[in-house]
């Protein structure tokens, strides 16, 4: 994965949802040694993405089906995470998101 999904993903797999982490935090916990540098402008990027949000806390993704949904259609589109693997991560998605082939049809 590059550095933007194991960004998205840790933010995803993060179990206290709407529980910040701290932008540093996350650069350590995503980062490989020959990445870390980058990782930086990786994290600037998602954090535009509509379904993260930032605070002086840190950044996460905040509860809701809304949040859930788009970044779940990001990880499908950006990593190779199978769908059930996402679903069960991103607990508040519908029923109806695993239904939805992946080309968004």
């Amino acid at each position: 994965m590059d550095g933007r999904a194991r960004i998205v993903w840790k933010l995803a797999r993060n179990h206290t949802w709407g529980s910040p982490i701290p932008a540093e935090e996350l650069i350590r916990l995503t980062a490989t040694d020959e990445d870390y540098d980058e990782m930086q402008g990786d994290l600037e990027e998602v954090c535009d993405y509509s379904f993260v949000a930032r605070d002086p806390d840190g950044i996460y993704i905040p509860n809701g089906q809304d949040a859930h949904v788009e970044a779940a259609n990001w990880l499908r589109k950006n990593t190779e995470r199978e769908d059930f693997v996402i679903a069960s991560t991103l607990s508040r998605l519908p029923q109806e998101w695993l239904d939805i082939d992946n080309d968004g049809t």
